[in-house]
């Protein structure tokens, strides 16, 4: 006898839609891979990736003090918007700095090497 999970995952397999949409699609890759760049595309340098980073942040940040004065303002009502981008930037921000700590900490280490 077949479980009942196993059946519900086979009627989730089985989905028409998805079956289509997979066949359209040709790749079955996820959307994440195929956006990296591929081996005979130029590489991003490093330091407009942390670049990137930093702008990234600070945008969060902007958008999260936005929202909060229309908040303030009176110009909104929903306050569950406001939250969710100041939490938003304020992990950014954390993420940011755990980055920055650990390339500290990386080239402390390169710097005890003995040559």
């Amino acid at each position: 006898m077949i479980e009942l999970n196993s059946s519900i995952a086979s009627q989730q397999a089985y989905n028409p839609s998805l079956v289509d949409s997979l066949k359209l699609n040709k790749s079955f890759q996820p959307k994440e891979l195929e956006a990296l760049p591929k081996a005979s595309e130029p590489s991003q340098s490093f330091g407009n990736m942390i670049g990137d980073l930093v702008k990234d942040v600070d945008e969060k940040g902007k958008i999260a003090m936005e929202e909060t004065n229309r908040l303030l303002l009176g110009e909104t009502d929903n306050i569950h918007q406001s939250m969710i981008a100041m939490q938003e930037s304020g992990m950014a921000f954390t993420m940011l700095v755990e980055v920055r700590n650990k390339l500290v900490q990386s080239y402390q280490e390169l710097m005890k090497m003995p040559v």
